[in-house]
């Protein structure tokens, strides 16, 4: 009974974790650092965005056709 109960646990942070960063699952950003911004470029997808030093954007920019 207590496995099951941990099981259960595990599940729900699990899912909790997916929702939260399901937006940038996939996502690999690689930073080129400028004089005041970087450029960050995604290696998975390839979209590219610029914004502060050694922040990593907080979704996936990938266009979808």
């Amino acid at each position: 009974m207590i496995f099951a109960g941990v099981f259960v646990v595990a599940v729900i942070v699990l899912l909790v974790f997916n929702y939260r960063h399901g937006d940038t699952r996939k996502c690999r950003w690689r930073e080129r650092r400028g004089a005041g911004e970087s450029s960050w470029t995604c290696v998975q997808c390839g979209a590219t965005t610029t914004g502060p030093r050694g922040q990593t954007p907080d979704i996936c920019l990938r266009q979808t056709s």
